[in-house]
């Protein structure tokens, strides 16, 4: 049997948690999974996740936030990696034309009603007791609309950022695109700096439009430090 793929789902269940370990043992369980198998896993992780609060800055922007230098507002995304902080104050800026490999991940919509379906499936006296949805069953109730996809897909290309890859209609939704260090920087109202010769990480927690707040979950690509981190949402 085939092993299903890891989906951006899944590292974003695996980001909701900065521990190596968990990381390590979830892509090692998933690997021996099969497709019900592994919905199941999907959706208690994310029962996990709700339950302690570790998807507020996962699942979409935060509350607060500053304005780009254009007046944009602007809210915090994501928390930026902390493990390099203290090599920081004498870091250099990254080269502004570094070319960046980025992706972009949605956030979960209508959460209230996804926390109902999930206490259904997994409630034995449920009449929704494992009745598993589809990826894109799970989109269509919780993943954001095309008009949200496109406006978001729009906004980057805008910033200069080419596209790459996209997926949309599924619960695996994504925006992959490369730009330069200058662009994410603009884009993304940070300073990428690289506190070591291999490591690139913001100094500050980036950014997006307001507009795009609870859309966009969340921006892999802009630092290379990964699960180092001590604070990395």
């Amino acid at each position: 049997m085939a092993s299903p793929v890891v989906t951006s789902l899944d590292a974003k269940l695996i980001a909701a948690s900065a521990d190596d370990l968990q990381a390590a043992q979830f892509f090692a369980s998933v690997s021996m999974m099969g497709p019900e198998a592994l919905w199941k896993a999907r959706l208690g992780a994310l029962t996990l996740c709700i339950i302690s609060g570790l998807c507020a800055s996962g699942c979409g922007a935060a509350a607060t936030g500053d304005q780009a230098a254009g007046g944009t507002p602007m809210v915090t995304l994501q928390n930026r990696p902390t493990a390099d902080d203290p090599l920081l104050a004498k870091a250099k800026d990254a080269p502004p034309d570094k070319v960046l490999n980025l992706e972009l991940e949605f956030a979960l919509r209508n959460k209230a009603e996804f926390d109902q379906l999930i206490n259904e499936i997994n409630d034995p006296k449920s009449p929704q007791y494992q009745k598993w949805m589809t990826p894109e069953q799970m989109h269509a109730r919780f993943g954001e609309s095309q008009a949200e996809f496109n406006a978001v897909e729009q906004w980057l290309q805008a910033q200069g950022f080419t596209i790459t890859d996209k997926a949309y209609g599924t619960n695996e939704d994504y925006i992959r695109f490369t730009g330069t260090v200058a662009q994410a920087d603009k884009a993304f109202n940070v300073r990428i700096a690289e506190p070591t010769f291999e490591e690139y990480v913001p100094r500050q927690s980036p950014q997006i439009p307001a507009q795009f707040a609870g859309v966009i979950a969340r921006v892999n690509g802009l630092d290379n430090v990964g699960y180092r981190s001590s604070d990395n949402n």
